[in-house]
């Protein structure tokens, strides 16, 4: 029995005729997705390239971006932000940031997410849904760019001209903004876990038929011949390498715009989120906490 037959019999379960139907699927399908993508990796016998425990307290990490800073990372989890170094060690959590952060995404020395308000989240934020927030100074304080408090978007993945492709919670429509999030127009539809842009503009998704590739700014998606059935995805800064994590949790890693993915790694269990820098050092949140892996 295969793993993607795995995941597509999981799938058959969804039936959705009609426009309106998909789209209030498509969160439990991308959810089924990863989940689908986490009960086949189970078994897999090889030992965790990220070891078995770190130190950590946070609950669930959605994305992993660059402090904008130029000092680590910023995560971006369930109950707010929290910074990181460059070799994983986790820090504190940016105070004032007890909001669901999902789809934490840089763009330059912007900060963008979106997601669901905490107790003590600014009301102007949006409720029950953040819409698109945004961050000029490290995450230190936030404020609200459009849709607030109607779109919660699971997925949001920046080009290196700056464009920005969202797929929200409750829709497979792709959406596009060419202004930072002020505004968004369709694209297309796609039912996806993960997006991620490379150097050459060409927009990917993880989805239950493969890896795939958009060349038409997300109108239309074509199936990555060769390439990982990955649940994980994600661009180093300069877009130039894609990194993700698939079956059994190997990490796979395409090292330059046209070349074949290479394995680079195992998690331990499930992982939640993973990045790449632009010399190829992986940073991934899995089960065992934050691993830096240097290339």
């Amino acid at each position: 029995r295969s793993f993607a037959d795995t995941i597509m019999r999981t799938l058959k379960n969804f039936t959705l005729p009609t426009s309106r139907l998909r789209r209030r699927g498509a969160l439990t399908i991308a959810t089924t997705i990863a989940a689908s993508i986490v009960l086949a990796g189970c078994t897999a016998p090889a030992e965790p390239t990220t070891g078995h425990d770190h130190a950590t307290t946070i609950e669930h990490v959605h994305a992993i971006v660059p402090d904008p800073s130029g000092d680590g990372y910023l995560l971006g989890a369930h109950d707010g932000i929290y910074t990181a170094t460059l070799d994983g060690e986790i820090g504190d959590r940016v105070q004032n940031t007890d909001f669901d952060a999902m789809g934490l995404t840089a763009i330059g020395d912007t900060l963008i997410a979106s997601g669901h308000p905490g107790r003590t989240t600014a009301p102007e934020l949006g409720s029950p849904n953040l819409g698109i927030i945004r961050s000029d100074d490290s995450a230190r304080s936030w404020s609200p760019v459009s849709l607030t408090g109607a779109k919660d978007f699971h997925a949001l993945a920046a080009g290196p001209d700056e464009s920005l492709y969202g797929l929200a919670s409750d829709s497979i429509e792709l959406l596009r903004s060419d202004d930072t999030g002020q505004t968004w127009s369709p694209a297309g539809e796609v039912v996806a876990v993960n997006l991620a842009i490379d150097a050459a503009g060409q927009l990917f998704a993880a989805t239950p038929d493969g890896l795939q590739v958009s060349a038409d700014e997300g109108a239309t998606f074509t199936t990555v011949n060769d390439a990982p059935l990955l649940y994980l995805l994600a661009a180093s800064p300069d877009s130039k390498r894609l990194v993700g994590v698939g079956n059994g949790g190997q990490i796979w890693v395409r090292p330059a715009s046209g070349a074949e993915w290479v394995p680079a790694g195992t998690t331990h269990g499930s992982a939640q989120a993973i990045t790449i820098t632009n010399g190829g050092d992986i940073l991934v949140f899995d089960q065992s906490g934050l691993t830096a892996l240097p290339r």
